[in-house]
């Protein structure tokens, strides 16, 4: 008699805006008991998407926009996944929004919630879209224990709704000196340019206070999250003290995970790669154009000290 496929634990592993999530996401690539899929996950919390359906006013707005995702998948996504896959060497290591059975799987579950919201009128009912969730993790995870969710949620954005989906889950929140965060900012070129993340307000002009201030309502919200969710759900990991005193803080991740301590022979995650990216917010420039705005670069080092752990 075949036995049930375990449902993989859900690790969700999101940053404050380039605050070094992706060192704790390459640790866990390197652990034997995860399966981290490539590339972010967006299926939840982009603007239109599940996130969005779930906290629908009306039943005929979600069911507006599951008419519409379902159109969009199976007319776009469906077919390019189609294509690529046919073409690569290695089709289950494509990102999941280039696997065939990814989008098969979110027609059939939008299927469901669309008959559920004729049957019960509940659109924020997450009920099918936790089930579709798990089946995505049984088909990927294998014999693993945990499957790895890059940047699947926003911190400060549809707090309500995403436990329900993602249960069983545990989340990991990094953050970072403000100074390097901003300068990382600046290296990756974005500044000037506008986030769809709810936390950074457009009406804002002045590009660098646009940063900083979105940064603080992060943290602010990272806050309220700690008060909000159950014991032993959320970790807040300290960037530097992750890559400097990796052992004990690698440590400490598994422990709140449930896993035990382990890599893999070539496991991505390099310490000292990772610690030169500390300290890059000291140079002459980043220093010049951050003079200005102290009081805000104060105020995020006083949200990050108020964090707990």
């Amino acid at each position: 008699m075949n036995q049930p496929v375990p449902t993989p634990l859900n690790i969700l592993v999101a940053g404050i805006y380039w605050s070094g999530s992706g060192a704790v996401v390459d640790y866990l690539k390197g652990h034997p008991e995860c399966w981290v899929p490539k590339g972010e996950f967006t299926d939840f919390k982009r603007q239109g998407r599940l996130g969005t359906m779930l906290e629908s006013d009306t039943v005929d707005q979600a069911l507006n926009l599951a008419r519409r995702t379902w159109l969009e998948t199976a007319l776009g996504k469906l077919p390019a996944a189609w294509w690529k896959q046919r073409r690569a060497a290695a089709p289950n290591g494509l990102p999941l929004k280039d696997q065939v059975f990814h989008h098969q799987l979110k027609l059939n579950y939008l299927k469901q919630y669309r008959q559920q919201l004729v049957r019960s009128g509940q659109p924020g009912d997450a009920t099918i879209w936790n089930q579709w969730l798990r089946a995505v993790g049984q088909n990927i995870a294998g014999n693993r224990k945990a499957v790895v969710w890059n940047q699947p949620i926003w911190v400060g954005k549809h707090e309500h709704t995403w436990p329900g989906v993602f249960e069983p889950y545990r989340l990991i929140v990094v953050h970072r000196n403000p100074e390097d965060q901003f300068a990382e900012v600046v290296r990756q070129g974005k500044i000037g340019k506008r986030k769809s993340d709810p936390a950074f307000d457009d009406s804002e002009t002045d590009d660098v206070a646009y940063v900083l201030k979105g940064i603080a309502n992060k943290y602010e919200a990272l806050a309220e999250l700690h008060q909000l969710l159950p014991e032993g759900r959320l970790l807040s990991v300290n960037f530097e003290a992750f890559v400097q005193d990796h052992d004990r803080q690698a440590s400490r991740i598994c422990q709140f995970l449930g896993l035990d301590q382990k890599q893999l022979e070539g496991a991505p995650f390099k310490a000292h790669e990772s610690a030169r990216n500390i300290g890059i917010g000291q140079t002459e420039a980043i220093q010049k154009t951050l003079s200005g705005y102290r009081p805000l670069v104060d105020r995020l080092r006083e949200l990050r000290a108020s964090l707990p752990g």
